[in-house]
């Protein structure tokens, strides 16, 4: 909806047309595809044997006719380091991904059909990485709620009317039910309209018609304190407010992103709270991306661009197109929501901020309108993809601290309730059992957003698990953290490493030293049953920052 200076406008209601999607782009991450040279069979097979054999790769296929392998790739090697090598080889004509076809998650709401807006972002390929999860909620502060609509009332955490200070959020105007809508509206139920953050769930708080800075503030602050981790503000004034300001800075102290609407006089004049530097800043497009002709501008403080004319979304009661940055703010947001949802353990808002406008489009002969593009929601997810990780897998295994070493790699090299198990009846310095567990380390060391160990470790009642990494510029282990054991089952824990392993990277190798620690200590001298440490699966995962 539009709304010009401190005062919302009238709906507009206008037909929307649709965009045709594109095909989604997965590849398969132990596979590539290599093309020989040779002309004759004999001289492929030749060509390929050797190839194969220097990495441990195997044919698993060739495609008849035109003589090209499909390769599995050996444990641990990542695609991108297989291209490489084979593309390195005098005896290759090519080595390629082997991308994924796949059916586009195109939902089976009725009226999904005219929502360009979501059409424009590619949502339908973001869809088929990630649907969102019901855990991530997209406060949205606005007019209210229509509570029993169709479309909403499934996808509703508890809200708040700030405007008349009581616990029911019921619309007092179309705007906020419109907004929701957007974000997050039920999708793929058989009923009207799909919304952009799909399986997300909504907040709804209500600050009109009685909106002001102060309550403002209160929302914001009602949202980060109740488990929202994205805000949608569909809403500003030309006047800055240190309170709404401090508000913003508080939420976004709690891990929350929020997201503005630029406003709709076609100025380069700041609206707030969008201005703030903890908001994304939303502008709007039109269906050929350009910018909307009532958008506000300005390179130095409007982020990112989202459609925002003639969309299709939820009214009281029905449905209905809208037009405004306002439409463009959920739109983003709901976009925020599916990043949360892929989002690995450990991400913060930052990044999720980054993800979102690294990855935009362009906006067609914009000059001075925003610092980034239109939002890409399957490149921002893809850029998000726990997928992309790169895994780097156990190579070899000795004892530390025992000396009964019991299985080998394939107990921990798979989570499959097969395990490795150390055992120690040392006495003097309390019971203790571990291994060394040395990495194949894949990819990058350095400018890392994820870096992390994932270890499946069971032992004795009330035992403790130590995690170790080796520094090689020191010749010493470096202890990470302690961690609970289980006496059973396959709870994996997830431990951050540092962000920048240079130090503990050598030759392509990765040392970690896992170690268990028995609860009592026990007398000098004193006969002790064997301790039992038990790994069930260790590796690490990385990804480069965007």
């Amino acid at each position: 909806m539009k709304f010009s200076g401190r005062a919302l406008s009238a709906l507009v209601f206008v037909l929307a047309g649709s965009f045709a999607a594109a095909q989604n782009a997965e590849f398969v991450t132990s596979e590539v595809l290599v093309k020989f040279k040779g002309a004759s069979v004999a001289v492929v097979d030749n060509a390929a044997a050797t190839a194969n054999a220097a990495i441990g790769a195997q044919t698993k296929a060739r495609i008849p006719n035109l003589l090209v392998d499909q390769v599995k790739l050996p444990s641990g090697m990542s695609v991108n380091d297989a291209l490489a090598y084979y593309g390195s080889l005098p005896s290759v004509a090519y080595a390629e991904r082997n991308f994924k076809k796949e059916l586009l998650s195109t939902p089976n709401d009725p009226q999904f059909a005219s929502q360009w807006g979501q059409k424009k972002i590619k949502c339908e390929q973001a869809w088929d990485v990630t649907k969102g999860k019901n855990s991530v909620v997209i406060a949205v502060i606005d007019t209210g709620i229509d509570l029993n609509h169709e479309d909403l009332k499934n996808k509703l955490v508890p809200g708040y009317d700030f405007s008349d200070n009581d616990s029911d959020p019921s619309y007092d105007g179309d705007h906020g039910v419109h907004t929701a809508g957007i974000a997050a509206a039920d999708t793929n139920n058989g009923k009207g309209v799909a919304g952009t953050g799909y399986n997300c769930k909504i907040m709804p708080l209500k600050i009109f018609p009685n909106a002001t800075d102060a309550v403002s503030a209160a929302a914001i602050i009602y949202a980060a304190d109740h488990g929202a981790k994205v805000i949608s503000m569909s809403y500003g004034s030309y006047g800055e407010s240190v309170t709404e300001k401090n508000a913003v800075n508080y939420a976004w102290g709690k891990g929350v992103v929020l997201v503005g609407a630029a406003g709709n006089d076609n100025v380069n004049q700041h609206l707030y709270p969008a201005y703030f530097s903890n908001v994304i800043c939303v502008g709007s497009t039109d269906q050929a991306d350009h910018k909307s002709g009532f958008s506000n501008f300005g390179a130095d403080w409007v982020d990112v661009a989202a459609p925002g004319e003639n969309i299709l979304s939820t009214l009281p009661g029905g449905y209905g197109n809208n037009t405004g940055t306002s439409m463009a703010c959920p739109m983003a947001a709901g976009v925020v929501g599916l990043l949360w949802s892929i989002a690995p353990i450990g991400t913060t808002n930052a990044q999720i901020r980054a993800a979102l406008e690294s990855t935009t489009d362009p906006v067609v002969g914009a000059n001075n309108f925003a610092k980034f593009g239109r939002v890409n929601a399957f490149k921002a997810v893809s850029a998000m993809d726990p997928g992309s990780v790169t895994v780097s897998n156990a190579t070899g295994v000795t004892a530390w601290f025992g000396s009964f070493l019991n299985g080998g790699l394939p107990e921990i090299q798979a989570t499959d309730g097969a395990d490795l198990v150390i055992s120690s009846a040392q006495a003097s310095p309390g019971q203790l059992a571990g291994a060394n567990v040395q990495i194949g380390f894949n990819g990058s060391a350095t400018n890392l957003n994820l870096s992390q160990v994932l270890v499946e470790a069971n032992g004795p009642s009330s035992a403790a698990g130590q995690l170790f990494i080796w520094n090689y510029s020191t010749n010493k282990y470096v202890l990470v953290k302690a961690f609970a054991l289980r006496p059973s089952g396959v709870k994996q824990e997830k431990i951050a490493l540092p962000k920048d392993l240079t130090n503990f990277v050598s030759g392509g190798t990765l040392v970690l030293g896992i170690r268990g620690v028995g609860p009592v200590r026990v007398p000098r001298g004193a006969t002790t049953s064997a301790y039992m440490l038990k790994l069930g699966f260790v590796r690490v995962e990385t990804r480069e920052s965007l």
